[in-house]
């Protein structure tokens, strides 16, 4: 076997309503192999999603249908979740009024929207190399 088949996947959870914003961080993840990318688009989705699986990362928008993902995370980190410690990024266009102190440690970092590939990508790497 090559050292490929080796390569740990990494599974990451998008929680996005943006199909743009969608379309970008696939974009960006385009030459990721190791990343398995599951997409939803509203709170909903994304709560049902992190309680039936277990992901490396998740990646949430802050505003978003039915459910933000904040509440969608407080819930994930309250509670017995597969997902409890799960390193979460958040996504918003208000990035510079949020204080990632203030978050409780519920996230583990904010990106600024428009998302960039360098920020994106060097983001989201660190966190996973962290596991």
């Amino acid at each position: 076997m090559n050292a490929a088949a080796h390569q740990q996947k990494f599974r990451v959870l998008l929680a996005e309503d943006d199909e743009v914003n969608q379309q970008i961080v696939m974009a960006f993840l385009s030459g990721s192999s190791h990343i398995e990318l599951t997409i939803v688009g509203d709170g909903r989705s994304a709560l049902e999603a992190a309680l039936g699986s277990k992901y490396d990362l998740m990646l949430f928008d802050h505003n978003m249908p039915h459910i933000t993902g904040d509440r969608v995370i407080r819930y994930l980190r309250s509670g017995n979740s597969s997902n409890a410690s799960t390193p979460v990024v958040r996504f918003t266009a208000d990035a510079d009024r949020v204080d990632i102190r203030s978050t409780g440690g519920l996230i583990d970092a904010v990106l600024p929207k428009p998302l960039t590939a360098e920020t994106f990508l060097s983001t989201i790497e660190a966190i996973l190399q962290r596991g």
